[in-house]
């Protein structure tokens, strides 16, 4: 039976470090309506494979474009898994929204995010990724 009370673990993926950084941000300032931790961060959908090799995360935070491989080729490797992390993609780019929604996206938040948007789309994505 999946812990509600068990913070959401998040991995936050964005070849920009500032971007990371708000996004860390962001994620404390809505901590205390939904706990989350923060279990590893990524600049490109390859590192965030790695990462996903050694630790497990509830929810990935996907920025689209990115080096090496992007949020959306990410999205599809990710939906291969056994136990698929649910997706928010947090871009600057709406026209990659009808895609990631086939990718079966949770949430397509447009740059910069705001705190109750982020908010929002957690909430959406903690029960699928509890398995509630």
């Amino acid at each position: 039976m999946p812990d509600p009370a068990r913070p959401l673990a998040i991995l936050i993926v964005d070849d920009e470090p500032l971007a990371r950084a708000r996004l860390r941000e962001l994620l404390a300032d809505v901590a205390a309506e939904l706990p989350n931790v923060v279990v590893g961060e990524a600049e490109h959908g390859v590192a965030a494979l790695a990462c996903l090799q050694t630790r497990r995360a509830d929810v990935v935070l996907a920025d689209i474009r990115m080096p090496l491989m992007d949020g959306i080729e990410l999205a599809g490797h990710l939906g291969g898994l056994e136990s698929p992390p649910a997706v928010i993609f947090t871009t600057a780019y709406d026209n990659y929204a009808v895609h990631a929604f086939e990718l079966n996206a949770i949430d397509y938040l447009l740059k910069p995010v705001r705190a109750q948007r982020l908010l929002a789309a957690l909430h959406k994505a903690a029960p699928a990724a509890r398995g509630d």
